[in-house]
């Protein structure tokens, strides 16, 4: 299999969507006090931002791994 940019794209992509998944419910603690009009089972502090930063990170680690056993193998 020919390693194209439209493949890599596309499993770059999957690969974040799956760990993203993956991660969202790490650390999670819920908000015993939710203020009136909030969901009872939102989360106190998601820490999205983080999260989307070591997503990023894993997922481009895994890709860069990707890339290698395509390229060698």
């Amino acid at each position: 299999m020919r390693l194209t940019l439209m493949t890599s794209i596309v499993v770059y992509f999957i690969t974040w969507w799956v760990v993203l998944f993956m991660i969202l419910p790490i650390g999670i603690k819920q908000d015993h006090a939710p203020i009136i009009g909030n969901e009872v089972g939102a989360p106190e502090s998601p820490n999205i931002k983080q999260k989307l930063i070591i997503v990023t990170t894993i997922t481009t680690i895994l890709f860069c791994v990707y890339v290698a056993v395509m390229l060698c193998g």
